[in-house]
């Protein structure tokens, strides 16, 4: 079953393009926004199923350089 989810992530100070940059290389981010206030970019990350969204925060996401904290909020539906 497919996998939605939407990341909030911070980063460290004045490093969001570079960041940004970086995300946008992976296939399985289809939109990236900057925002204002406690986290600096949301993503909505869709995967084949839990497992793969699973791996790929872990494996791929928070590993990336300049990257401080991340939120994964997991959708239950979609409408």
């Amino acid at each position: 079953m497919p996998a939605l989810a939407y990341m909030l992530i911070q980063v460290e100070h004045g490093t969001i393009d570079k960041v940004s940059q970086r995300l946008m290389k992976f296939k399985e981010i289809s939109d990236l926004h900057h925002l204002y206030g406690e986290f600096d970019i949301i993503v909505k990350v869709e995967t084949d199923n839990s497992a793969h969204l699973q791996d790929f925060v872990a494996n791929k996401i928070r590993p990336i350089k300049n990257i401080k904290s991340t939120q994964t909020l997991i959708t239950s539906d979609v409408f």
